[in-house]
Protein backbone atom coordinates (compact mmCIF):
# COMPACT_ATOMS: atom_id res chain seq x y z
CA UNK A 1 0.00 0.00 0.00
CA UNK A 2 1.36 3.40 -0.99
CA UNK A 3 0.91 6.21 1.50
CA UNK A 4 -0.49 9.19 -0.40
CA UNK A 5 -1.62 11.85 2.09
CA UNK A 6 -3.62 14.83 0.94
CA UNK A 7 -1.78 18.07 1.53
CA UNK A 8 -3.10 21.63 1.68
CA UNK A 9 -1.42 24.37 -0.29
CA UNK A 10 -2.47 27.71 1.12
CA UNK A 11 -1.60 30.82 -0.83
CA UNK A 12 -2.17 34.20 0.73
CA UNK A 13 -2.17 37.04 -1.77
CA UNK A 14 -2.21 40.81 -1.80
CA UNK A 15 -1.29 42.66 -4.97
CA UNK A 16 0.47 39.67 -6.52
CA UNK A 17 -0.64 40.34 -10.10
CA UNK A 18 2.90 39.97 -11.40
CA UNK A 19 3.54 36.55 -9.83
CA UNK A 20 0.22 34.78 -9.22
CA UNK A 21 -0.18 33.07 -12.61
CA UNK A 22 3.31 31.58 -12.49
CA UNK A 23 2.76 30.46 -8.90
CA UNK A 24 -0.46 28.64 -9.79
CA UNK A 25 1.07 27.07 -12.90
CA UNK A 26 4.03 25.84 -10.87
CA UNK A 27 1.77 24.18 -8.32
CA UNK A 28 -0.29 22.55 -11.07
CA UNK A 29 2.82 21.18 -12.77
CA UNK A 30 3.90 19.16 -9.73
CA UNK A 31 3.84 15.39 -10.05
CA UNK A 32 2.20 14.96 -6.65
CA UNK A 33 -1.49 15.52 -7.29
CA UNK A 34 -3.22 14.70 -4.01
CA UNK A 35 -3.62 18.24 -2.76
CA UNK A 36 -6.18 20.90 -2.13
CA UNK A 37 -5.41 24.42 -3.21
CA UNK A 38 -6.61 27.29 -1.06
CA UNK A 39 -6.24 30.97 -1.99
CA UNK A 40 -6.94 33.80 0.44
CA UNK A 41 -6.77 37.32 -0.94
CA UNK A 42 -6.12 40.25 1.38
CA UNK A 43 -7.88 43.07 -0.47
CA UNK A 44 -5.70 43.26 -3.55
CA UNK A 45 -6.16 46.48 -5.48
CA UNK A 46 -4.36 45.41 -8.64
CA UNK A 47 -5.29 42.66 -11.14
CA UNK A 48 -4.56 39.74 -8.78
CA UNK A 49 -8.20 38.68 -8.58
CA UNK A 50 -8.56 38.79 -12.36
CA UNK A 51 -5.52 36.53 -12.70
CA UNK A 52 -6.86 34.14 -10.05
CA UNK A 53 -10.22 33.93 -11.83
CA UNK A 54 -8.48 32.31 -14.82
CA UNK A 55 -7.63 29.34 -12.60
CA UNK A 56 -10.62 29.32 -10.23
CA UNK A 57 -11.87 25.91 -11.44
CA UNK A 58 -8.62 24.38 -10.13
CA UNK A 59 -8.85 26.08 -6.73
CA UNK A 60 -10.66 24.13 -4.01
CA UNK A 61 -11.40 27.12 -1.81
CA UNK A 62 -11.15 30.84 -2.45
CA UNK A 63 -11.74 33.60 0.06
CA UNK A 64 -11.47 37.35 -0.35
CA UNK A 65 -10.82 39.22 2.86
CA UNK A 66 -12.91 42.38 2.83
CA UNK A 67 -11.94 44.16 6.04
Amino acid sequence: MIYNPKISIILRTKNEERWISQCIKTIQSQTYKNYEYIVIDGKSNDQTLKQISKYIKHIDYFKKICK
